[in-house]
Formats: C-alpha cells, structure tokens, sequence
C-alpha cells in the first residue's frame, strides 16, 4: 500500500491536467460533496476537469451538481478516484482503467492505495474532510461552491452528526462550511427529509419484517427485488433503510440484506460498539469499523442464513470478550 504525504500528492496533482472526477456506484452524500468540491477545486487551479457517474444522482441542490455526466467517452487523461478503491466505481471502471496516471482520495478500511497517487485516512469521518485538507494545503479559499457540498459529505457520512465519528475536527469544519454559505436546514432536509408517498408506505411494510435474536442484541431485515416492486420502488431508494432499523434499543449488530438483482444481494452492517468491519470482510467487503458493506451471489434466504451466523458466532465471540469494540 502506498500512501502519499499531502504535499507529494498536491505536487503530483498541479503537475498534471485534464481529470475525469468519479466515486463508488451508487453514489451517497460523500461521494457526491467530495466529486463537487473536488470539480471546483481543480477549477480554481485552471484544471480541466469532468465528473462522471453511471449511477442516478441524487436531487440535492448542490452547486455544480447538474455537470456530473452520465457514463460517456470524453478527452481526459488522469482520474481522480473518491470515496472508494477504483475498482468499486462500477461502469466507469473500464473508462478509468486506461488512465495516463490515477489519484485516489477516501477514508475506508482496506483501501489498498494500488492507485498511482493515493491519500488514503481511515481516521477522517468522510472524504470530504480530506478533500478540505486539500483546500487547506492549496491555500485556497472556500466559497459556496465548494462549502456547500463539503458539509452535505460531512452530514452524510456523520448520520446528521449524531455518530460516533462526530469529532471536534468535524463540528469545526461544519461550522467553517457554514460560514461560507452551506445551509444545514436545506441539506438536513434533503437528505434525510425528502422521501416520496410511496417509500414512506413501503417503509411500514419493511419495517414489519425485522428479525431478531440474542434478546434484539442482533437485528436484520431482508428486502426482496418483488418487495420493492410492489411499491414500485428500486433498491437504491431504500438505501437509508438500515437507520431505521438501528433504532431498536439493545441492537449491537443491525444488518440490512438488500437484493438489487436475481440472485445478487446488497449487504449493510451497522454497530454502536463492535468491530462489525471484519464481519464484512469475511465476505469479502469493506467500510469502517462500525458501518461497512458486502456484496454477495444466492437467493435472499441463503445470503441472509450464512451471514447471520457468522454475526451470530461474532457475538458469541463478544460474549467470550474475544472481538474488539470500539469505545
């Protein structure tokens, strides 16, 4: 793994031109604010630079949000890589594969930094805050365009600053973000607030299928490709589904089984005090010590019985003090 001192990296950046901005499929708030803060920070330093995204973009009223492309052939030479490993960009992997040189900027656990250039700090809450670094190193000014996004990452990633990975360096970042114009009501509403007739129903359905066990210490629910149809809804739009079922009082592991195609089920892991990141490794996933994800091929039934238990060995490994927790 390599990982670049700011200064190499900023170095290397100026040094070059013409980047293709991308961030993993399926994009959330981070990923969005990083690629937009990115896009204007490039600008500021007369680069030229595009956004691409397969994957629909949210309706956020973010600066700047309306040039990120939909997956097409354009003149770049160098990408820069957000919020996730390269390979994880989904359709636009094959286009960022034939880069003269790649940049990678992102704060999860097992990054491998296989990137040409790679800033790489799981410590960081998003990658919006490494992003804002690099204004910091650049000594370049914020502006709304670039505060705007950058809080809406930090909101994201943050739950609304109400997780544990809500630091003094966050709230003062934030607070920073807002004084150059990013609204906290308008980007608490439009992440977390603005749900459709139809998700609002189905959320009652779904929240009617929770499972527990271990005295609701382990909590799941599974969604099926005909539940979301039946709502004519799509797997993305339930992708804050998990933060319902986290509410449940005791729940230490909460697990979100979503299947997103036949046979192929999308898999969310969120804890309060568990290393639940090696739960998602296991099957060959990623993330941060207390909310990561994984990916794996089966029906729903058989994906849900084989990664519950080994939640459930994990909690017994707890019981016997044998996994870590975080304080």
């Amino acid at each position: 793994m390599m990982v670049n001192s700011i200064d190499l990296f900023t170095q290397a950046l100026l040094e070059k031109d013409n980047f293709l901005i991308v961030a993993h499929e399926h994009p959330d708030p981070d990923s969005i604010g990083s690629m937009l803060a990115m896009y204007h920070l490039l600008q500021v330093h007369g680069k030229k630079c595009w956004m691409m995204c397969a994957d629909p973009i949210p309706a956020y009223n973010w600066p700047n949000i309306d040039q990120i492309l939909p997956l097409t052939e354009i003149p770049f030479e160098n990408a820069v890589i957000l919020d996730c490993e390269a390979e994880r960009t989904g359709k636009v992997y094959e286009l960022i594969s034939h880069a003269k040189h790649t940049f990678n900027i992102d704060h999860h656990r097992g990054n491998n930094g296989n990137c040409d250039y790679n800033l790489i700090d799981p410590e960081q809450a998003a990658t919006c805050m490494i992003i804002y670094r690099l204004y910091q190193a650049l000594d370049t000014e914020l502006s709304y365009e670039s505060a705007q996004p950058l809080y809406g990452g930090l909101v994201g990633d943050t739950g609304g600053f109400r997780h544990s990975n809500t630091s003094v360096e966050v709230l003062s970042a934030a607070a920073e973000f807002v004084k150059y114009g990013a609204n906290p009501s308008q980007t608490s509403r439009e992440i977390f607030e603005s749900k459709s007739l139809e998700f609002i129903k189905f959320l009652g359905y779904a929240l009617g299928k929770i499972q527990t066990s271990y005295s609701n210490r382990l909590v799941w629910l599974g969604i099926s490709l005909s539940d979301f149809e039946k709502f004519n809804l799509t797997p993305e739009d339930a992708d804050q589904l998990i933060q319902y079922v986290r509410m449940i009082r005791g729940s230490e592991i909460t697990i979100l089984f979503r299947e997103v195609a036949p046979n192929e089920i999308r898999i969310g892991f969120r804890s309060h005090k568990i290393d639940i990141h090696q739960l998602a490794v296991k099957f060959n996933g990623g993330g941060h010590l207390l909310a990561a994800g994984a990916k794996l091929e089966g029906s729903l039934e058989q994906v849900m019985d084989r990664v519950i238990k080994a939640a459930e060995d994990l909690l017994e490994g707890e019981f016997d003090g044998r996994n870590n927790q975080c304080n």
